[in-house]
């Protein structure tokens, strides 16, 4: 099975949410498994491509919804397809990537969705401390979640 984690965002303050997570999980050493684990510059439509011959992939992108910044949020491939507010600060973003990619029958058989709430994405701004924290816990869960999964 082909898992692949994609950690989305760019260098701009909290939108760097996706690429925290990443950082964590390479930490972790997932990768020796044969998981594959990538940040993503705002890949846009680049991301059906991307999901071909994948298993299951783990996509985690920066939002800005209704909730605190550092709230997670999960999406499966049931939910994701009815929110329509928030996830990815990029032009075009991960949930017109994936409505993409459903309609040409392209997208993995597994496909988790995690949003990070964030506060700010100005250029040159450090991730803030809850968006810090927030892809700290994450990525622990996914570890522990992969994990047990390759056992």
């Amino acid at each position: 099975m082909t898992l692949r984690v994609f950690g989305i965002g760019s260098p701009s303050g909290d939108d760097q949410a996706g690429w925290l997570v990443v950082d964590a999980l390479r930490a972790a050493d997932l990768e020796s498994r044969g998981i594959v684990v990538e940040k993503l510059d705002r890949p846009g439509a680049a991301l059906v491509g991307l999901l071909e011959h994948t298993a299951h992939a783990i996509l985690i992108d920066a939002m800005q919804g209704s909730g605190a910044p550092g709230t997670i949020h999960r999406f499966d491939r049931n939910s994701w397809p009815t929110y329509r507010q928030g996830l990815s600060s990029h032009g075009f973003g991960v949930f017109a990537a994936l409505s993409l990619g459903q309609a040409l029958g392209s997208l993995p058989a597994r496909l988790d969705l995690y949003g990070i709430e964030i506060a700010s994405a100005g250029p040159g701004e450090a991730p803030g401390p809850a968006v810090q924290a927030a892809a700290r816990r994450l990525a622990a869960r996914l570890g522990e979640e992969l994990s047990d999964a390759a056992r």
